[in-house]
């Protein structure tokens, strides 16, 4: 019995204090040398090169953002197109630095004009850099580049002195965090309610087919109108308790008259009715603070040169309401020959 107790009492592993204190000291080195790891990564120190990246970074991920227009493609007269039109647009902090470094104003009162007559061969650097021809560039350029694309903190010496810049993308939730958890509902309940929805959507909507034909006028514009002219007439005294149908031109856009004439009191043809051109189609009038080019590139602004060489703008691509001719769509040159600063 003495024996089996013995060997029993042997098979237990023999801890000491100092043993005890060696692995707490070793789990703390670890620990140490851990957070130290993360410490260093998080202190990474910022260069002229990290900003470069960052930069460039943005302005792949945005194409220029709202310079699309001039800057997803770039050519050397696209760049300085985009600094003319951004010149009275964009003044934070720090940009007339950047723009003093880089263009070297001589007169203050017409730095715009120096910015028109700026040798396109300044900007060749910056095309490069942008298409990814040149790995870097001088401090003066990629600040001007931060100003165009709207990258913040800018110019470089802000971007020294900050914590946080624009190109630092949102962390990514791992996949145990709640945060990616889609919501409380199992798949089966999920599915069950996505039916459901789809069935009460669908009822709704043979609903609609089935009645909406049988109800009086549901096709009729909601507002009353006369002869080109708004109408305060109830609807019953309108032909047969119905509205027009009918748009017309009328200077700067779209109306709605009655269908009883061939031409309006405007002196243009009367036209079935066509709710996208009634929406859509204006004519207005520009400075270099208008958005001609949405967030994608695509433009905004549609333009006809009439005979006495006057450019007329528009809302929306198609034929010109007046004379029919084909409307074309906004370029940088014709911004940068005919578009005004100021309106009149």
């Amino acid at each position: 019995g003495i024996t089996r107790t013995s060997l029993r009492l042997q098979t237990y592993p023999r801890f000491s204090a100092g043993s005890v204190r060696d692995s707490s000291n070793s789990n703390s080195s670890l620990e140490f040398q851990e957070n130290s790891s993360n410490s260093n990564q998080l202190m990474e120190p910022k260069t002229s090169k990290s900003y470069q990246e960052a930069v460039l970074e943005k302005y792949k991920r945005e194409k220029g953002g709202e310079m699309r227009g001039y800057l997803a493609e770039p050519t050397r007269s696209q760049i300085r197109d985009a600094c003319v039109y951004l010149f009275h647009k964009r003044n934070e902090k720090g940009d007339s630095y950047i723009l003093n470094r880089f263009f070297e104003f001589r007169n203050e009162e017409n730095r715009l004009r120096e910015i028109q007559n700026f040798g396109e061969g300044k900007f060749r650097a910056i095309e490069k850099f942008l298409k990814g021809e040149a790995k870097n560039t001088s401090t003066k350029n990629i600040n001007l580049i931060s100003w165009l694309i709207d990258f913040k903190p800018r110019p470089y010496e802000e971007y020294l002195k900050s914590e946080t810049v624009d190109s630092e993308k949102p962390k990514e939730s791992k996949p145990g965090n709640i945060e990616t958890s889609t919501s409380g509902i199992s798949k089966p309940s999920r599915w069950k309610l996505i039916i459901t929805i789809s069935i009460a959507f669908g009822a709704v909507l043979v609903t609609r087919l089935i009645f909406d034909p049988l109800i009086p006028g549901n096709d009729d514009p909601p507002s009353h109108y006369n002869d080109g002219a708004i109408s305060d007439k109830p609807l019953d005294n309108m032909p047969n308790g119905r509205e027009p149908n009918c748009i017309t031109w009328a200077d700067t856009l779209y109306i709605v008259v009655s269908c009883n004439s061939a031409l309006s009191k405007y002196g243009n043809p009367i036209e079935p009715m066509d709710k996208k051109k009634l929406e859509s189609m204006k004519k207005v009038k520009v400075t270099a603070a208008t958005h001609f080019f949405a967030d994608n590139g695509k433009p905004l602004v549609w333009y006809y040169k009439n005979k006495e060489d006057e450019i007329e703008y528009f809302t929306a691509p198609g034929l010109h309401p007046g004379n029919g001719e084909t409307l074309k769509k906004i370029t940088p040159y014709i911004i940068e020959k005919y578009v005004p600063l100021y309106s009149d």
